[in-house]
């Protein structure tokens, strides 16, 4: 049995219990349910594995089978309620978008330092002074993407309202169909034994009747369909400028490099190996593999002429 299904101090396995459930602490070691009731029954006690001081609130359910990854989830979850600035918080900087991207990798440094134990206590100062010195703003963030979620949430719930109800009614449509069937089966039989009609005439007016329901039916259920895409509400998307491209500009401080539309014409390509289709779906071409190459030898040769 797989280490990570198994209690680690009473060695019970699913395989023993099926309805064994893992419970995860915030140092990343778990307990079964029973150990972790039967350990704390005062409000606070010490992890059996390392000694951290633990509250039962610290308790989680497992969801991952890597402790490690579990761990971090856990930590990830709380580091984002306080560092949860966002993009537009950032408008003010000479460089936005460098600002943003700066504050998030210092965020995935925090969350690595404590998953892997390096520099803890530092690392716990420094979240600690961040959120004495943003706390007004860490609660405005909150409140905010806690809006935004939860109107996600009434979605996603409604939504899922809408797919049960359609699901009754193709049930109930799909009853209704096995009644008729069943109905017009017994119709059929009824004619038959009567005899005051053509075999052929029976036949062909009981298999009329059936492909008329289950056309009927059909067009009853894709109505159910189209109405149930038409009652989701799409998450509204954040308004702005539309974004444009520009083309970056390449300084090769040399010989300025022959274009990519040319490298074709001019034989750049014949020692270049052909782009696969898989690799021209992805973006790749042949031209941008030489035209990359051409740029780096032609770039700085005129440094070596001072």
């Amino acid at each position: 049995m797989d280490d990570w299904q198994t209690c680690p101090r009473c060695k019970t396995t699913k395989y023993r219990n099926p309805k064994l459930t893992l419970w995860v602490n915030v140092c990343g070691h778990k307990l079964c349910e029973g150990c972790k009731e039967t350990l704390f029954t005062r409000p606070s006690a010490a992890c059996p594995e390392c000694n951290t001081p633990l509250r039962l609130s610290d308790f989680r359910l497992q969801q991952f089978e890597d402790l490690i990854v579990e761990k971090e989830v856990d930590i990830r979850r709380k580091i984002i309620k306080i560092y949860n600035k966002l993009e537009e918080d950032f408008k003010s900087a000479p460089d936005p978008l460098r600002a943003y991207n700066d504050y998030l990798e210092d965020v995935e440094n925090i969350i690595w330092n404590l998953a892997n134990g390096h520099e803890v206590e530092e690392t716990k100062k420094q979240v600690e002074k961040y959120r004495k010195e943003n706390e007004l703003q860490i609660k405005k963030n909150n409140v905010k993407l806690g809006r935004e979620e939860a109107l996600v949430m009434s979605q996603l719930e409604e939504q899922l309202k809408q797919e049960e109800l359609r699901r009754a009614q193709v049930a109930m449509l799909e009853k209704q169909e096995r009644n008729d069937k069943k109905k017009e089966n017994e119709e059929f039989l009824d004619k038959l034994v009567k005899g005051d009609r053509s075999l052929d005439d029976i036949i062909a007016e009981h298999a009329n009747k059936l492909q008329k329901k289950s056309l009927l039916f059909s067009a009853q259920n894709t109505q159910l369909t189209s109405l149930q895409k038409e009652t989701f509400v799409p998450f509204p998307l954040a308004e702005g400028p539309k974004f444009q491209y520009v083309a970056p500009q390449v300084t090769t401080d040399g010989p300025a490099a022959p274009q990519m539309e040319v490298l074709a014409a001019r034989g750049y390509l014949r020692h270049i190996r052909t782009a696969t289709e898989g690799e021209k779906a992805g973006g790749y071409t042949s031209e941008l593999a030489c035209g990359r190459a051409i740029q780096e030898a032609f770039s700085a040769l005129y440094m070596g002429a001072e």
